[in-house]
Order: structure tokens, then sequence, then C-alpha cells
């Protein structure tokens, strides 16, 4: 096995999940959060046994430290050392994604709610609405939010986080940013998800409110202008893309042909897998041996 053939499976998912996140738009912002889910999901699984091969590749041939992993010689085939450059490349990255997941982990758990009740209000004078993880789909909401907003806008920021607690967006929230934890270019996918759960959520709002996208964007646009802070992990009312948040909602755009691209979209997302499929056996050969029972 080479270098290259275990890079590139990696390469090739990357490079067809980018392609195919850029036709995000053109399909329902629910099926468009599915599919780039299981783009991103693809992409780390693809790289995380990719990093590992590595890693090992270049530890195996260190001298000081090489003897202790003659098994994984043999395991992976490695029988040519890896390019230093690129095996400690892969080390570092396993290292710093760690660090970066482990800190993920936490501050998803400081959040996370499993009690059901009603919005909790938190003085603060920020504007801020957010729905809080977990299984209690709670709903955190600033004083001063409440303070600056009428009744129907109270109503809309609501209804829109209710949307994203009903269908737990924490949950691919917190996929994506495990995923782009270990894989830092996948940051501009996470960041395309989260457009697409706002989205969803807007539109939640607009069938909540009675079909008024109007009053909706209105009160995006003017919750935007307020001071803001939310936790990274949680789906936030004004959180990204308010601008072109807005635009959808007072001029949506047909979805012309939306079979034919969430066909292209599911294709390139099934590519994907196969390339992370590609990467998985060489973990499947490295658990065999070390529980060979």
């Amino acid at each position: 096995m080479t270098a290259l053939a275990t890079v590139l499976p990696l390469l090739s998912a990357l490079v067809i999940a980018v392609a195919v996140t850029a036709l995000h738009r053109r399909v329902r912002p629910q099926l468009a959060a599915s599919l780039l889910t299981g783009g991103i999901l693809g992409v780390a699984v693809a790289v995380v046994p990719t990093l590992v091969v590595l890693a090992v590749g270049f530890l195996v041939h260190l001298p000081l430290i090489g003897g202790g992993f003659e098994w994984c010689r043999a395991v992976f085939g490695f029988h040519a050392s890896v390019n230093p450059w690129l095996g400690a490349f892969a080390t570092v990255m396993l290292l710093v994604g760690t660090v970066r997941v482990v800190r993920s982990i936490r501050a998803w758990r400081r959040h996370r709610c499993v009690e059901i009740g009603a919005p909790a209000l938190v003085a603060s004078d920020d504007w801020f609405a957010y729905s809080l993880p977990g299984p209690g789909r709670r709903i955190a909401v600033s004083s001063g939010l409440v303070d600056a907003l009428d009744g129907e806008e109270l109503e809309v920021v609501l209804a829109h986080e209710h949307g994203h607690a009903r269908h737990r967006h924490d949950r691919q929230l917190l996929t994506a940013e495990l995923a782009a934890g270990f894989v830092p270019p996948l940051e501009w996918l996470r960041r395309r998800l989260r457009f697409a759960l706002e989205r969803w959520a807007d539109e939640e709002a607009v069938h909540a409110t009675g079909g008024d996208r109007e009053r909706v964007a209105l009160t995006l646009a003017k919750v935007a202008l307020g001071p803001s802070e939310a936790p990274r992990t949680a789906a936030a009312f004004n959180g990204l893309g308010v601008a072109a948040r807005v635009e959808a909602l007072l001029r949506p755009r047909p979805l012309h042909y939306e079979g034919l691209w969430t066909s292209a979209i599911g294709l390139g997302v099934a590519a994907v897998a196969l390339a992370a499929a590609v990467q998985a056996h060489h973990l499947v050969a490295l658990l065999v041996t070390l529980c060979p029972g």
C-alpha cells in the first residue's frame, strides 16, 4: 500500500463533498440539511482512518518507538516508510483534532438539557434566542430580546426556535462540530449546514404564523441589529446568513428540477460514503488484530 493510495479516497471524498454542497440551495432546506449532514459524516469517516493509517505508518519507522508498532506494520502493509512530513502532519492532526473534539463535547454537555419545560428567560442585555441541545427541547431567550420585541415578533422567534428543538437540529450541529474538529476544511461545510438548518427553522416560523413571510423576515432583520451572543453548538435565531435568509423569505426561489438536483446531491453523498468505506476497512483489519478472540 502506498501513501498516495491511502490519501486518494480522502481527497476524492473532500472534492465530491464540496462540489455537491454547491447545489444545496436548489433544494428545500430540510433536504439540504440532511444531505449536508450525510456528506460531512462521510468525509469524517474517510478522514479519521486515513489519519490513523498515516500516523501509524509514520510512527512505525521512528527509531525510538517504532519497535512497539511492529504488529501495525503487518496490519497496514507499510513496509516502506511513509513520507515523514505527511506522517507527522497526520499525527499532529489527530492530536489537535482530539483536543478540539473533547472541547466541543464539553461545551455541548454544558448546555445540554434533559428537562422538558417552558422557555428559560436569561437575564442579559444581549439579544439572543436559541434551542438548548438535548432531549428536553427547551429554549433560552434573553430578557433583553423579550423587552425589545412586541408580542407578534416574539411569537416568530419562539416558533423558529421550536422548529429547531422539535427536529433536534442540535444533533446535526454536534455531528458537524465534531467532524470539523478533526478536519478543519469541513468548517466551510459546517457553516453551509448551519445555514440550511436556520432556513429550515425560518420556514417553520412562516408556517406557524399563517404564511406571513414578510413578518418573519422583518423580525429576523430587527433582531440581527441588536447585540447578540449564543453558544457555538446551539441553533440561534440570528446565528448565520441573516441577509441571505431575509432575501429567501421575501423572494423565495422556485425549486425547478428539485428531483434532478436531489439525485445529483444524493449520488455525490453516496460517492463520499464509498470513499469512506474504502478507508474504513483498514480499521477493521486493525480491530481484528487487536482483538483476535
